[in-house]
């Protein structure tokens, strides 16, 4: 229930909100986080337990533990006593068959302990062996917490680099304190808390925000919601605190067992009524401050027990339904929904471990504190020790007859008898048995249950905590999403010159690399009637362009491409493949020699930055007289193609542009549509084409005129049929990282009796042995999926690499790789794709067009 207004509340009760949870409606004022508003509806039960499905409900109300994640607008894993009420909120129940008050998974508590123990999957589910997909199917389906949503909506995060001269950690008053200091030293003062925290004087504030590390260099990352900040700063302050810890008892994990800490904040932050009858049982005196407090609520506190002067030996806390209903204290039963319980106070020293502290175990106190400090780092408050006196609570408060679970991690699921189980089996370090148990691994990150798993190791193991020590502090420190760490999400993006005309046009855009180009304009079928019947244009900005010039030009293309370039004509093209020193193709293009000294090389769409790369590289070695410019940028592109494109060229250009003047292969500087052009007359689309390439602004200018000329324009699946039907090869689809131009079909291209070309003695040994595989046309009766198998006695002999329906030949032709001795013309094959089986020939020769007449027309 809601108690009346308290003297720094954090809810503004002139402001209500509402928001649904399970599919009912819950009102909450603004201030309340989710977890208030559902306690202050009467909910109890927030989430179920990792393993056994046990009723979980709030312990810290500080965001430290899982019992009270609940998935919150899609996102899981939501803690939500720490997470703002906000309005049209959609909260619902995770980790559950059913619902929370009725999860039918629960009958694991009831009837699977005994089968269950830890680490029981490595044991008894392996065998018999081929029952193991559906114990895995199983085990994945009901392991985990929240599940996340499949919708793939966008999540914008950002990361921000900054600098501080002072960076504090903890907004509590040592933390203030340090920060005023600093502040009063010059400016450069950051301070970072998990709450929202009261201005400072010449002090950023930076809440509610969580340092997540602290790694070499001063670096902090800071998780701020949306933005992660990254912070290197000159000297760091850590103030975190202490963090109140559990008592380890059968029942310890029910329904209204709670630290004192929660009590406070669902008091004095939310006006909150915690129960109607209380038990306190405390090792120090801050876990006493909870008894007036209560009282001030109106909570009557049945009994109070102070470990310091009294201790005892068992504590047992009974219910019914997974909800506290008693609680006994060396037998004596005492009646209460609320056990406000606390083991002392554990400084919260993780950060400091990760920079580089010792941590050492101070028997007298029962805690580990921070020793030896990195240069660069301050510790001040709590999380140095400082006043955290009390009593030594016992490893665990057992009763001598059967009872409940005791809990060492409530995280986890993990029980006093886990450990022991891992103890025996040969798990004698802490460390081993944190990967084993899971002791430390859950959401808490060890801040409930790392003290605790130390004292029961030490008692079962019968030595020290201080023998036993630690588990590694790692980062993060506290939750932080995924997509926080991976920041704005980012991808680069190329795109033509021609984008937005493509976009006016109705394209659809898709990538291809890191270009962004139409897969078609609405109807690719008829776009490959047009080139074939008509003319077409296609934007080809994205091919890689580069400018080779000076004396050695000749001889340096020569020692870079297999084939022959010293003896190619001034205004002709060749064709050019690039190998890598194995032998490998590694790019494709055509060369242009534009004069005796200047060559114009293109370079397929990925390729234009590696291959000016590797030009450069081997200019480095080789010294020769030349120079390399990459003019990708500066430079568009159009394909003309169509029985009409040489009709079309000619209206739109003064040179003559004839068959004698202009032939296949040819390159020629021309004005086009009064833009200065150099056209190459190629036909990677099978029909009459010339490229033109003219300055990147002058490219909107050009297709707008081509276009008026009646030219369609076309997208990429389209020129995938179209160069299909003639055979010609993607390098990087129809080939990989192992292929040659011997096993490619491309063997007429390599001249080895030059005297050295990078890759040359590779090819030559690959001449002398026998291919594994061969890259090979084929027809098919029904269309394979791209990357299905080829298949051979059911085994896997080959793969597709390209496939399309072309309408032009009525038939299914694509290119794959086959054994040597299936590569022969009209040889049969078997293609297995989706579950199908699919027959097909091979073809040798080009489909369409095979003399390349068209082309050369």
């Amino acid at each position: 229930m809601r108690l009346e207004p308290q003297p720094g509340e954090r809810i503004d009760r002139s402001r209500r909100i509402s928001f649904t949870c399970g599919g009912g409606a819950v009102s909450a004022y603004e201030g309340d986080t989710i977890g208030s508003a559902l306690y202050a509806a009467g909910r109890r039960v927030f989430s179920r337990s990792f393993k056994y499905h046990r009723p979980r409900g709030f312990v810290c109300c500080s965001g430290h533990c899982s019992n009270c994640m609940m998935t919150v607008d899609g996102v899981p894993n939501v803690r939500v006593c720490v997470e703002p009420a906000r309005e049209g909120a959609v909260v619902s129940a995770q980790n559950v068959l059913g619902s929370l008050e009725r999860d039918l998974l629960s009958v694991v508590d009831k009837l699977g302990g005994p089968f269950t123990p830890v680490g029981f999957y490595y044991r008894t589910m392996i065998r018999p062996r081929r029952a193991w997909p559906l114990y895995e199917k199983f085990l994945r389906g009901v392991a985990g917490l929240g599940v996340v949503s499949g919708t793939g909506e966008h999540v914008r995060r950002d990361t921000e680099h900054r600098r501080a001269r002072v960076l504090v950690i903890g907004g509590g008053r040592a933390g203030r304190e340090a920060a005023r200091v600093a502040a009063a030293e010059g400016p450069g003062v950051v301070l970072v808390d998990e709450r929202a925290a009261d201005e400072i004087p010449d002090v950023e504030i930076l809440a509610p925000a969580t340092a997540i590390a602290i790694y070499e260099g001063g670096l902090v990352p800071v998780d701020a919601g949306d933005v992660l900040y990254r912070y290197r700063a000159g000297r760091i302050v850590v103030a975190t605190g202490a963090v109140e810890q559990p008592l380890v008892f059968p029942g310890n994990d029910l329904v209204g067992v709670m630290l004192p800490g929660a009590v406070r904040r669902l008091v004095e932050d939310w006006a909150l009524k915690p129960g109607e009858r209380a038990v306190v049982v405390s090792a120090d005196e801050r876990g006493l401050e909870a008894v007036p407090l209560l009282r001030s609520a109106g909570v009557e506190v049945a009994h109070v027990h102070d470990l310091r002067n009294h201790p005892v030996r068992e504590i047992s806390a009974d219910g019914r339904r997974g909800v506290l209903r008693r609680l006994s204290l060396d037998r004596r039963r005492i009646d209460c929904d609320l056990a406000v319980v606390s083991g002392g106070r554990q400084p919260a020293y993780s950060l400091l471990a990760q920079a580089g502290a010792r941590v050492e175990y101070e028997a007298a106190r029962g805690i580990f504190v921070p020793r030896d400090l990195p240069a660069g780092v301050e510790a001040v408050g709590s999380v140095t020790g400082e006043g955290e006196d009390g009593a030594v609570p016992e490893a665990l408060y057992k009763v001598s007859a059967s009872g409940d679970k005791c809990f060492v991690c409530i995280c986890e699921d993990v029980t006093d008898k886990d450990v022991s189980r891992a103890i025996r089996e040969g798990f004698d370090s802490l460390e081993l048995a944190k990967r084993y148990t899971t002791v430390t691994m859950g959401p808490c990150q060890g801040r409930l249950c790392q003290l605790a798993s130390n004292r029961i190791y030490a008692a079962k193991t019968k030595t020290d905590s201080a023998a036993v020590g630690t588990t590694t502090a790692r980062p993060p420190w506290a939750p932080v999403e995924l997509a926080l760490l991976a920041g704005r999400h980012h991808e680069p993006l190329r795109r033509s010159s021609l984008h937005f005309r493509h976009e006016e046009a109705g394209a659809q855009m898709i990538w291809a690399g890191a270009w962004k180009r139409p897969h078609s304009y609405g109807d690719p079928d008829a776009e490959v009637r047009a080139v074939h019947e008509s003319l077409g244009v296609i934007d080809v900005s994205t091919l890689g362009k580069l400018v080779v010039e000076g004396p050695d030009a000749a001889l340096f293309l020569e020692r870079l491409y297999p084939n022959r370039f010293a003896d190619l004509k001034t205004g002709r093209i060749r064709y050019g493949v690039i190998n890598s020193d194995g032998g490998r193709i590694v790019d494709d293009g055509t060369v242009a020699r534009l004069r005796d000294d200047l060559y114009y090389v293109t370079t397929t769409s990925s390729g234009s930055d590696s291959v000016t790369e590797w030009f450069e590289w081997w200019n480095e070695i080789w010294r020769y007289e030349v120079e390399i410019v990459n003019v990708t940028g500066a430079l568009a592109a159009v394909n003309l193609a169509g029985p009409r494109a040489r009709e079309a060229l000619a209206r739109l250009t003064d040179a003559d542009v004839s068959n004698e003047a202009l032939a296949y292969l040819d390159a020629r500087e021309l004005t086009v549509a009064g833009v200065p052009a150099l056209a190459l007359r190629i036909g990677f689309v099978g029909e009459l084409g010339y490229e033109l390439h003219v300055p990147s602004p002058a490219a909107e200018h050009l297709w707008d005129r081509l276009v008026g000329e009646g030219a369609t324009p076309f997208g990429l699946e389209p020129q995938r049929v179209l160069r299909l039907e003639k055979q010609h090869v993607i390098v990087g689809q129809d080939t990989d990282s192992e292929s040659n131009l011997l096993s490619a079909g491309m063997g007429w291209l390599p001249k080895l009796d030059k005297d050295d070309f990078v890759g040359k003695r590779a090819l030559e040994l690959e001449q002398g042995r026998a291919p594994r595989e061969r890259l090979v046309g084929f027809t098919a009766d029904r269309l394979p999926k791209e990357g299905a198998q080829v298949v051979v006695d059911g085994r896997p002999a080959g793969r597709v690499t390209s496939a399309r329906y072309s309408e032009r030949l009525g038939a299914v032709v694509g290119l794959a790789w086959v054994a040597p001795e299936r590569a022969d013309d009209e040889t049969p094959f078997t293609i297995r794709s989706e579950s199908t089986t699919i027959e097909a020939r091979v073809a040798l020769a080009p489909f369409y067009d095979p003399e390349g007449a068209l082309l050369r027309s």
